[in-house]
């Protein structure tokens, strides 16, 4: 074990390395909030799915749940987004944009452009996985303040198809918008095709490979911003902002599947993807995260009602097991240590 003054000095060194600051910043009004919002939405979901264009937008009416519990509503557009959910679920992810003209002393006055998340199938255990993707940036929120801010959604859902129409009880959640959170810290989202992964900030580079450790993640890549976005200021420090978890092993989506040239078969199989980076600070992150356990753990228990008793076990044993492996000498040399990639990737 380190002494106490090795220790203070490694979190100067830390300090260095995250840029020497700290950030503090005021929710929006409509991320403040940390109830479930209340959404009410009429689309074509054909229309949403068909649609090929990623300028395309289709207006509709947002009904939802003010802060005083009263219904009000205004005039959106939106689109599908994403990849696989996108090709393959019922329900795609959906890209909401609001004039500020319509967003005007409302809710929504602050966040013009959000992420709506939704469950991919008609299942009830889709919902689940819904939850459970939710957490995954609940989990972060406590890692790093380099995050996405989120809101679950209790969503009304009524599909329009040929005069006819279907309505949907869901569980979704929203996500801010990637601009915001670069504009609240000084950033901007790079623009780059690629980034080699060595050009991300050391700390925040190490909090994000544990972090992809933990929830069972590989589906993501710096280097092409794949279900990453990274923020870069006016001196080319890089920060890494994960999204998109529906892959994830602690997730467990029935399509989630690892990629062939990967040496696991499931995604319940955990695999350290991250550069080798100095011993101090990789041992610093994993103390941070030892420390981190009760509040994660926290977290999950938090949604259990959202999760049947079984999935809700699975998920928590899964946890578990990430923080059994960190704090095991072996473990965690044979699991991290020696798994990370060499640093000229």
């Amino acid at each position: 074990m380190k002494s106490s003054l090795a220790h203070g000095i490694l979190f100067v060194i830390i300090l260095i390395f995250s840029g020497g600051q700290t950030y503090g910043f005021q929710s929006s009004l409509l991320f403040s909030d940390k109830e479930p919002l209340e959404l009410e939405l009429i689309t074509s979901l054909n229309e949403l799915r068909n649609s090929k264009s990623d300028t395309v937008f289709f207006s509709t009416v947002l009904k939802y749940k003010n802060e005083m519990g009263q219904w009000d509503s205004l005039q959106i557009e939106l689109r599908a987004r994403g990849n696989t959910r996108r090709k393959i679920c019922h329900f795609p992810p959906i890209r909401i944009k609001i004039k500020k003209s319509n967003s005007k002393n409302t809710l929504f006055a602050e966040d013009k452009s959000l992420k709506l998340v939704l469950p991919c199938q008609l299942a009830n255990s889709f919902n689940g996985f819904i939850v459970k993707e939710y957490m995954c940036y609940k989990f972060y929120e406590s890692i790093t303040p380099y995050h996405f801010q989120t809101r679950l959604v209790n969503l009304t859902l009524t599909d329009v198809k040929d005069r006819k129409s279907k309505t949907h009880n869901l569980v979704a959640f929203i996500i801010e918008d990637d601009d915001k959170v670069a504009k609240r810290f000084q950033y901007k989202i790079s623009d780059a095709k690629v980034i080699r992964p060595n050009y991300i900030n050391d700390t925040s580079a190490v909090r994000q490979d544990f972090f992809a450790f933990m929830i069972g993640n590989t589906d993501w890549s710096n280097t092409g911003q794949h279900n990453v976005k990274v923020m870069a200021d006016k001196n080319k420090n890089h920060i890494p902002l994960p999204y998109d978890f529906d892959m994830a092993g602690f997730v467990g989506t029935p399509y989630a599947i690892p990629y062939d040239y990967l040496p696991i078969k499931s995604v319940q199989e955990r695999l350290y993807r991250g550069l080798c980076r100095d011993k101090d600070l990789v041992e610093y992150v994993r103390m941070e995260y030892i420390q981190l356990e009760p509040e994660i753990k926290e977290t999950i228990d938090q949604y259990e009602e959202y999760l049947s008793a079984s999935d809700f076990k699975t998920a928590r044993n899964f946890l578990h097991e990430f923080f059994d492996i960190i704090k095991n000498d072996k473990l965690f040399k044979n699991q991290i240590l020696s798994k990370c990639l060499p640093n000229n990737y």
